[in-house]
């Protein structure tokens, strides 16, 4: 669902500026070929990535930056995990993988 009009304008601007800054950050594209479901390769890679990166309950590796807006969302699980998406913050990886992700990237 998408904001009023009148907030979408309001926050033009600042969305502008997320653009730039993600446009500026290096990704990768991995070949997971396989359809999109709860079995999927893809849904592993989401699940395992998000679950590895979040702060939830954890002592952090690698804190956000001071200046990181989720530092000022009302939704609790934002600032916990340090992660805008709130899927998956509580688990835990598979111990694996890592190693599965390398298999993928030497795709590439």
């Amino acid at each position: 669902m998408s904001a009023p009009a009148d907030i979408r304008r309001l926050e033009h601007d600042l969305e502008q500026q997320v653009s730039v800054v993600i446009r500026a950050m290096p990704f990768l594209w991995l070949a997971v070929d396989d359809e999109a479901g709860p079995k999927s390769v893809r849904r592993y890679v989401e699940r395992n990535s998000i679950a590895l990166l979040s702060n939830f309950g954890r002592q952090p590796v690698d804190d956000p930056s001071e200046g990181w807006l989720g530092r000022w969302c009302t939704h609790p699980d934002v600032g916990d995990s340090g992660l805008w998406n709130s899927d998956h913050i509580r688990e835990r990886h598979d111990p694996i993988f890592l190693t599965k992700m390398e298999g993928l990237i030497a795709k590439v």
